[in-house]
């Protein structure tokens, strides 16, 4: 099924830091990371249901890769945990991959808002975007989800919204301003890279949206980095590609630790 209600799961995490641990704990060899969640409970969680679909939920969530490079990209930046690091960006561009829900409210509602320089995002506007799915596509069509289950959904993905740094507030979230440094927007095109590594078109790419960075500011930004040795790319005035020149298995230090 293409949707799915992990939302409501990934929103009930009262410390995104765990996601962390998590992935650091995947990435360092931990054999038994469903024991770890689910018997030792170390995600808080009261019953022993709802821990295996919290980790059944994050196993699809977080720890899935579209590719050998995409795995190697997170796990050179979580292998070691140093919250200097743009962890909760990481995460975000992880969930958006991942998760078709996730993916299509954020683009279509959040970053909606967000470029439109719209100042709040309300659970309301959630809702009323999932309604409109309901009417508009096939897939979700098949769910036949409560009311209930949507308003839960709004709420719980507004609340990861908060713990990424993304909003603020209680009912109304204020949409905060995310300044993408050259080294974010580095990472941001090298998973790009990887994740569609069939020499893609930036520009006109659906998840370029996700980089936080205006159209119109793009390509200047994406030159200050070919400057900086922090990447290659060619540009034939219509078509933008990215050329990796920093192993992704050595993203973190090649990108983060450069001398």
């Amino acid at each position: 099924m293409k949707y799915n209600t992990d939302i409501n799961l990934l929103g009930g995490i009262q410390d995104f830091h765990m996601i962390y641990e998590a992935l650091n704990r995947h990435f360092n060899g931990e054999s038994d990371l469903r024991n770890v969640m689910t018997q030792q409970n170390s995600y808080g969680i009261r019953t022993e249901s709802g821990r295996k679909r919290l980790y059944d939920s994050i196993n699809s969530f977080v720890l899935d890769f579209k590719n050998n490079n995409h795995k190697s990209i997170y796990q050179s930046f979580f292998k070691n945990l140093d919250l200097g690091l743009p962890f909760n960006l990481l995460i975000f561009w992880q969930l958006s991959l991942n998760n078709d829900l996730f993916r299509v409210l954020t683009k279509d509602v959040y970053l909606k808002f967000y470029f439109q320089g719209k100042a709040h995002l309300t659970a309301a506007d959630i809702l009323f975007f999932i309604n409109e799915l309901k009417e508009t596509d096939s897939d979700f069509k098949q769910l036949e989800w409560s009311q209930l289950t949507i308003k839960a959904i709004a709420s719980k993905y507004l609340t990861i919204l908060r713990k990424l740094g993304l909003v603020e507030g209680v009912k109304k979230k204020v949409i905060k301003h995310v300044p993408i440094s050259d080294n974010e927007l580095a990472t941001f095109l090298y998973l790009f890279s990887a994740v569609y590594p069939n020499g893609e078109n930036l520009l006109f790419h659906e998840f370029n949206v996700f980089s936080f960075v205006t159209a119109e500011n793009q390509l200047e930004r994406m030159k200050k980095l070919t400057r900086k040795g922090l990447i290659g790319m060619t540009y034939t005035g219509t078509k933008l590609t990215i050329e990796p020149i920093i192993n992704y298995k050595d993203l973190s230090d090649g990108i983060y630790r450069r001398s």
